[in-house]
């Protein structure tokens, strides 16, 4: 399946946009400017599923790396709707430059570019959902 430009390459799905690039770690900024944290967990989502079923956890992560994830529990966590729209499309979770702070995570969308291990959102801090 090719795009309308001819690359071959399928947009959301075979080139997942600006999230792609995104790697734990990186600043977070928001629209404003103002730094959120760090980038704690990256999930590319897929653009054509029509649920979250099968989206949770990756084949390939390792026996140590299920155990962590099932002992911290299911991400997103968010609200189960939200959620499932997360999963979906794809989010990032950021860690709070501030101790004690709920981690908050950004939807693919929110994501208006990265650069210089910077990601910038379209949006300012507050119309991002906050970890429950």
């Amino acid at each position: 399946m090719a795009d309308e430009h001819g690359t071959g390459l399928v947009p959301g799905i075979d080139d997942p946009g600006p999230i792609g690039a995104v790697r734990e770690g990186m600043h977070v900024v928001d629209s404003t400017g103002a730094e959120l944290g760090t980038v704690q967990d990256v999930k590319i989502g897929d653009g054509a599923a029509v649920t979250a079923q099968g989206q949770r956890m990756s084949e390939s992560v390792s026996l140590f790396g299920r155990i962590a994830q099932e002992a911290a529990g299911p991400e997103p966590d968010v609200e189960q709707e939200l959620a499932e729209l997360l999963l979906r499309e794809g989010y990032l979770k950021i860690k709070s430059r501030v101790p004690l702070r709920r981690g908050r995570y950004a939807g693919a969308a929110q994501i208006a570019g990265v650069r210089d291990g910077v990601v910038t959102l379209n949006v300012p801090a507050d119309h991002l959902a906050a970890e429950v």
